[in-house]
């Protein structure tokens, strides 16, 4: 029945509670390993989308940085053109202006990018832990309940039990 119910749910726990119910007429280590394993498989699944937004996070403001220099050089360039004329000043201040409102915009939007990015890698992680956390104390439990089935071990040949073992 606690399979069935199991099943019937898309969470991550159940499947890693499902692949020890699966496992559980084998023992409590052979679903403690069928566990584990889900939980690996699981994980994986998890944390597949979780590399790309760790890098859009990490390199968006390198482009924006990279994007500022651009600019802040073309503003140089057109700073060192201008010559003394005051037709050729103007024109040279707009582009001076373009050069520094190209960096301004770069450096926005590298941040724009990362910060969103770097805050959704970070919830996400601590979603993933929080699933990992909670099938852990699944595991733990269901490991639990099959090692109290178990029949207790038996005595070494040889060896009683009680006070009929020692006079043997």
């Amino acid at each position: 029945e606690a399979l069935q119910q199991m099943q019937a749910s898309p969470s991550v726990e159940a499947a890693v509670v499902v692949a020890g119910l699966r496992h559980a007429d084998m023992g409590p280590v052979a679903a403690e390993r069928a566990m584990a394993g889900a939980v690996a498989l699981e994980r994986m699944r998890l944390e597949r989308g979780l590399a790309f937004l760790g890098t859009l996070g990490n390199n968006a403001p390198f482009v924006g940085l990279l994007g500022t220099v651009i600019g802040v050089i073309e503003a140089f360039e057109a700073l060192g053109k201008s010559d003394g004329a005051a037709a050729a000043a103007a024109g040279s201040q707009t582009a001076i202006m373009a050069g520094i409102a190209e960096a301004l915009v770069a450096t926005a939007v590298g941040l724009f990018v990362a910060i969103p990015a770097v805050a959704a890698f970070n919830y996400f992680q601590r979603r993933i832990q929080s699933v990992l956390a909670g099938t852990e104390s699944l595991t733990n439990l269901l490991l639990a309940h099959l090692s109290a089935e178990e029949p207790p071990p038996a005595p070494a040949s040889g060896a009683g039990t009680g006070i009929a073992g020692l006079v043997e």
